[in-house]
């Protein structure tokens, strides 16, 4: 009989199935073209590698690394890096090549990367803390909306926000000019049943007409406005979002909840 196996790990998962099967040793040795020792031998060794733990897949080969040009440099190039620590990869390849270096860019920027230690994330900016209806911040946001019928719009979303509580106001307009902001804020002021006592802007004109230094010149238009409710406008410089978190956050509500999904 020309035996079904041609390996042992073959001969021995046919030993197992037969004999998973009920099938005695004896008939196993016949069916395989084996001895009974052997059959014998094949069922004790899977009974013991059961009881340990097993992969069914095989740990993968590793490589014997290999030589590259740059070991013989790995020294010169770590005492860059500490003398240098922001210094490029780009830097590093080109100090190399005048050092008599003849590999490539790509294993110099392959190997400096692995050998840099991570950069530490920056801690998060502190906000400041206020009391109930002392604080709130208001901004403006522009977005193209795409109608149905294939016309687009520009629209200006603005934004107020009371910081102690997080309670938000939207309004939509075609522009973000003086008249727009006061009717924004005479509707959130309807809304909220009043207004805090300070609200934070960044430099934009209907607010701050200029900067004298680190003095903000207020539209009189709008100061007259703000004195009509009784709070105070705070003028903060512009590509500061720290200085009102709050609304600059608020505006991912409305890409996200609010225009996300809507067709007009």
């Amino acid at each position: 009989m020309t035996p079904t196996w041609r390996t042992r790990e073959e001969l021995s998962h046919q030993a197992v199935m037969l004999a998973t099967q009920g099938v005695s040793a004896r008939a196993i040795a016949r069916t395989l073209g084996v001895s009974r020792n052997t059959v014998k031998a094949l069922l004790a060794v899977h009974e013991q590698t059961r009881k340990t733990q097993h992969s069914a897949l095989p740990a993968q080969a590793r490589r014997a690394p290999r030589s590259s040009k740059i070991d013989s440099f790995k020294a010169m190039v770590a005492e860059w890096m500490t003398r240098f620590p922001d210094i490029t990869a780009q830097r590093i390849f080109e100090m190399l090549r005048s050092q008599g270096f003849t590999g490539s860019h790509t294993a110099v920027k392959n190997y400096v990367r692995s050998v840099r230690p991570p950069s530490k994330p920056a801690p998060s900016l502190v906000t400041p803390t206020y009391d109930p209806g002392e604080m709130a911040e208001s901004d403006w946001s522009p977005y193209e909306i795409t109608f149905t019928s294939g016309t687009k719009m520009m629209v200006q979303a603005l934004s107020y926000v009371l910081v102690h509580s997080k309670r938000k106001f939207f309004e939509l307009y075609t522009s973000n000019d003086l008249h727009a902001l006061m009717d924004g804020h005479t509707l959130a002021f309807a809304r909220f049943d009043g207004c805090a006592h300070h609200c934070k802007y960044d430099s934009q004109k209907p607010v701050v007409l200029r900067w004298e230094g680190h003095q903000p010149i207020y539209n009189p238009r709008f100061v007259a406005f703000a004195s009509h409710y009784e709070f105070r406008p705070l003028a903060v410089r512009r590509g500061h979002p720290n200085d009102k978190p709050r609304t600059e956050r608020s505006f991912w509500e409305v890409e996200r909840s609010f225009l996300n999904g809507r067709e007009s």
